[in-house]
């Protein structure tokens, strides 16, 4: 048993001693045409009407995407055609942004300029009307501004009045440039990108790490190190003027324990100063003649990335910390040493419990760190960030996200912010709860993996936009840029919109989602007008309460996905198809275990086209298997189930997710700083070198007894699955208590349903004790579920009873007990949910069964005898109720004293029960057959005089009740309790029948039972074609 840990690993990733250069070539992706175009640098306005011809160096924007005249004041009749053109350079600083200004009406920033003249002097008004007049602003790269900056680097034109859109990652300015009466409607887009100085390309390795040795229960991996800088690991030649860059937070996302479970990784990246020699190779690759040319302007950095590793997703947390080191790295002097806040993070800050939710990290004077207990949901954990996707994409891309999602089509996702690309590709594969993803899905994409946009299945997939700089996706991508909110199709899927999905369940998602983006906007706007006061106060409280607020929003979200997901797929387990038979070939195939047609019928038919598509995906072929058969899905799937019936579209008030007491406690943890108590006193501790660990304060630190439980051994051992109610059972049990406890009989129904769901909690454990006699116990636990039917306690009991017999039967291969305990449950007016649902098929999959259950022969013989026994039984009561009306003829037609007293009396009819022994062998020619065909069957009777009733039951399930009467004189015929059918001989020698009437009774019964047996005969040929075509 291991311990929850804050921090499994932390790991410093750069390019190694041993350099390997990354051929980013190598790929087959299609290079991108403007991989090496220089940025934007100057715009000019140009009249050809005017005489106006384009300057020297410039690039005309003649044509819009379409293929359009790309005139500025398009559809005007009497405004001549103004043409924008632009210049590409590494002379000056580039151009950072692009506005469009209404002269008279807006003010401009004081580091924007204004293109108020053409090429010739012209007043370089675009607009088609002279008021007011239309003029376009840009802004330029302070000449100290990072290399790595974003600069303008395309322009385009957008006419859409013509039908025209912006292309795929470009920004629109939301201006029309027309004004006029007469015109189209024109706006200007452009696109942003990474300015790339020269430099190297490395594969990145991982330089240092702590722990050395790896977790038992987490291998850290070297492709890690893939992740810490998805674009590679640089050495870049910068400009001695060049000011450094802000560090970058990134997030990532592994999947370990063959993709069972998520690892979290958070890091951060940043550069730092070169001071090693170039090799002659690596002057020409940076575009240096020697290293002379080192000391004329040229200052050589190299990217690191630092890290940590976490199976939970504290991102604010982990970025915090990472952004802390890296600010106390740049300090000349420090009196405790980086290394020592890594240790004490990962080995001696608890993790958040119930007893302890809240923690507060003290790292310095104004640096904490706060850590919150995570909630306790059935659905899977995850490191979305669904106001972060709401916020970027706005409610209606939204919906075309969950469309394509749904649909599985190839969605990648890019954005320059690492950090909100993960959290948004994560939001997209758990907002289709509870369907999970089952393609590839990696969401931050190194780009030495990005061959796999080429794999011939969808996928789900976040890359950096810098990686449209150097490459073109694949032309059958649906591409979501996060930047500019757009959600580009390809063209084969075009039909793909919002109003495929059910109309009123997307109508209440939108309305809420379009609630919840307005009280986001609204958050942000109070949090940005709180961090920009004067003053900055160190507020804790106010820390914990906007974490709260946003946990809270985020759920609110997430509980609207649900409340869609629920909506859509309302009933669908009515249509799960359980195992009864032994299984075979194709047993757990998709149609064998989903009635699919039947639900497709009850879906609206408007809404056909969608089920479809939804149904034909590998996300609900996946669903339906695991909500059939055992899977650690269980939990969750159960609480959909719950969710899905409690879902009231006309009310939408309806709470799906409850969080718990615990999450409202404000008991906080106070952690102190790092102690120094083993370290040199008045030391001082220096970076300058870079970010380089010592290995000789990188000690393991023995943890205090109030952070860490030291041994496992004294601990209980955790309850068996098999006896453990889920959390939905407890929480309904109570709330029955709480019902049931106001009225005495009903209280007395429930303790004494408590006390049958004891006893079954603990029948594992009784066989366990006697295992020989483990079929026995079984059959007497079900006899004691069907006595729950005759006192009403199945309906104050949870489904635990049932769920340990169904497991119980699977161990002790029981395949047909397991059918009948399902029979008892839909009885009892109870469908049982995910979890024992999936433990009763999988003891009807893996279960052995007797093998005459397996032979279809065997199972038609059967089915002949108990028709044979049926119509000899059939005969016998008819043979029987002859003589009782004959014997009231002969009364009444006697007319002597003396035939009179000869007349048998009737025999009174009695209620006791006796043995008869029905021997139909020799009347029907079977006394051939062997044993295990016909057999011989016997009713219980005390008396000779009296009536019996029997059922017979038969393994082929057929159920047959008998009546039968038999006077003193015939059964005093014999000393045993066998009653044969009579013979003709008998028939004929009865004083009540004439031979003539007594052969044609005979020889009716005889066709009656040809007639009998034909039908069986053509119900035999039906259930053969019925087996040939399973």
């Amino acid at each position: 048993m291991e311990e929850r840990r804050v921090v499994d690993y932390f790991v410093v990733v750069g390019a190694s001693d041993e350099q390997s250069q990354d051929d980013i070539n190598s790929t087959h992706l299609k290079q991108s045409l403007c991989s090496d175009l220089p940025p934007i640098t100057d715009l000019a306005i140009v009249f050809p009407s005017l005489g106006e011809k384009v300057p020297s160096g410039y690039t005309l924007i003649e044509n819009t995407q379409s293929g359009l005249v790309a005139d500025l004041n398009h559809g005007s009749l009497r405004s001549p055609e103004v043409f924008l053109c632009y210049q590409r350079g590494r002379d000056k600083p580039p151009i950072v942004d692009i506005g469009i200004m209404y002269d008279g009406k807006e003010r401009v920033l004081q580091d924007a300029q204004i293109l108020k003249t053409s090429v010739s002097g012209q007043i370089a008004n675009i607009n088609n009307s002279t008021s007011p007049r239309t003029f376009i602003t840009y802004r330029r790269a302070s000449p100290t501004a990072p290399c790595n900056i974003l600069a303008v680097s395309h322009i385009c034109v957008v006419i859409t009045s013509r039908g025209e859109t912006p292309p795929h990652a470009f920004c629109l300015i939301h201006k029309n440039l027309n004004k006029g009466m007469v015109g189209s409607d024109v706006y200007l887009c452009y696109k942003k990108s990474v300015m790339k100085p020269k430099s190297i390309t490395y594969k990145p390795v991982i330089t240092d790490r702590y722990p050395k040795s790896d977790r038992s229960y987490f291998h850290l991996l070297p492709s890690v190190a893939l992740f810490c800088l998805p674009m590679g690991a640089t050495l870049e030649a910068w400009p001695v003027e060049a000011c450094q860059p802000d560090p970058i937070f990134s997030t990532f996302v592994l999947t370990v324990s063959d993709a069972s479970e998520k690892v979290y990784g958070a890091a951060i990246t940043f550069y730092e100063k070169y001071n090693k020699n170039l090799t002659i190779e690596q002057q020409k690759l940076l575009g240096l003649k020697d290293s002379i040319e080192l000391k004329k302007g040229i200052s050589l950095h190299a990217n690191k990335s630092v890290c940590v590793l976490s199976h939970w997703p504290f991102f604010d947390t982990f970025e915090k910390f990472l952004l802390f080191l890296f600010n106390s790295s740049l300090n000349d002097q420090i009196p405790i040493p980086i290394e020592r806040y890594i240790t004490h993070l990962v080995d001696e800050v608890p993790f958040p419990s119930p007893e302890r939710p809240q923690i507060l990290v003290q790292l310095s004077m104004d640096t904490q760190l706060i850590l919150t207990q995570p909630e306790d949901l059935p659905i899977p954990r995850s490191g979305a960030g669904f106001h972060q996707m709401i916020m970027n994409l706005h409610p209606d891309n939204c919906l075309l996200l969950l469309l394509c999602a749904l649909t599985e089509q190839k969605l990648l996702i890019h954005s320059l912010r690492p950090d909100v690309l993960t959290a948004v590709a994560e939001a997209v594969s758990t907002l289709i709860f509870p369907f999970k993803w089952q393609c590839p899905y990696i969401p931050l994409c190194p780009l030495s993996l990005a061959e796999v946009l080429h794999a011939p299945l969808p996928f789900l997939i976040g890359v950096d936009s810098r990686f449209f700089d150097l490459y073109e996706p694949p032309t059958d991508v649906t591409c979501v840029d996060l930047d500019t909110n757009t959600v580009t199709l390809c063209e084969d899927k075009k039909h793909l919109t919002a109003k495929l999905l059910p109309k009123k369940p997307t109508r209440i998602l939108k309305n809420s989602l379009e609630k919840l983006y307005k009280k986001l906007d609204d958050l942000q706007r109070t949090y940005k007008a709180t961090n920009n006061q004067s003053f900055q106060e160190t507020n804790i409280d106010r820390d914990f309460l906007m974490k709260r607020k946003e946990h809270e929003i985020e759920l609110e979200i997430q509980e609207a996905f649900l409340r869609f997901m629920g909506s859509i797929l309302k009933g669908y387990r009515w249509y799960l198809k359980p195992i009864t038979k032994a299984p075979t070939v194709g047993a757990t195939d998709t149609i064998s275990l989903f009635d699919l047609q039947g639900f497709l019928k009850s879906r609206d038919k408007n809404n056909l086209k969608f089920y479809s598509l939804l149904t034909k995906t590998q996300i609900f072929i996946r669903f339906i298997e695991e909500r059939s058969f055992v899977s650690n899905m269980d939990a969750a799937l159960e609480f959909f189930d719950e969710c899905s019936e409690k879902i009231d579209l006309e009310n939408y008030d309806t709470r799906l997710i409850e969080l718990d007491s615990c999450g409202e406690s404000e008991r906080t943890v106070f952690i102190m700083p790092p102690e120094m108590t083993d370290l040199p006193c008045d030391s001082m501790y220096s970076y300058k070198d870079g970010f380089i660990l010592n290995s000789d304060l990188l000690k393991c630190k023995e943890s205090k007894s109030h952070l860490k439980v030291k041994n496992y051994d004294h601990l209980p051992i955790p309850g068996s699955p098999m006896a453990r109610r889920t959390k939905h059972e407890v929480k309904s049990a109570q709330k029955l208590a709480r019902k049931y406890s106001t009225s005495p009989g009903l209280w007395a129904k429930f303790l004494l349903g408590t006390c049958y769901s004891l006893w079954f909690i603990h029948l594992p454990s009784h066989i366990l004790q006697s295992e020989d006699r483990a079929a026995s116990t079984l059959r007497s636990a079900y006899e004691l579920l069907n006595k729950f039917q005759k006192t009403g306690v199945h309906l104050l009991t949870d489904e635990v009873c049932y769920r340990v017999m169904m497991q119980l039967c699977g161990i002790y291969n029981q395949p047909m007990l397991a059918v009948k305990l399902l029979l008892v449950m839909k009885r009892c007016g109870l469908h049982p949910n995910a979890i024992t649902y999936g433990f009763y098929n999988r003891a009807l999959l893996e279960s052995t069964w007797p093998s005459d259950l397996r032979t279809p022969s065997q199972l038609l013989w059967k089915k002949l005898r108990n028709v044979v026994l049926s119509a000899a039984l059939f005969n016998k009561a008819g043979a029987q109720n002859r003589k009782r009306r004959n014997s009231d003829e002969d009364k009444t037609s006697h007319t002597s004293l003396e035939s009179l007293s000869t007349v048998e009396k009737l025999p009174s009819v009695s209620n006791t029960p006796r043995k008869l022994s029905i021997n139909v062998e020799s009347n029907f020619g079977l006394r051939s057959r062997p044993t295990n065909i016909v057999k011989q069957m016997s009713l219980s009777t005390e008396d000779d005089q009296s009536w019996s009733s029997q059922q017979f039951e038969s393994s082929a399930g057929l159920l047959m009740t008998t009546t039968c009467s038999r006077p003193n004189s015939a059964c005093s015929k014999q000393n045993s309790d066998s009653i044969s059918i009579e013979s003709d001989s008998d028939l004929k020698s009865s004083s009540s029948f004439s031979g003539k009437k007594s052969n044609e009774l005979l020889m009716g019964g005889l066709t009656s039972l040809k007639s009998a047996a034909n039908t069986v005969v053509k119900k035999f040929d039906e259930i053969k074609e019925a087996i040939s075509t399973n």
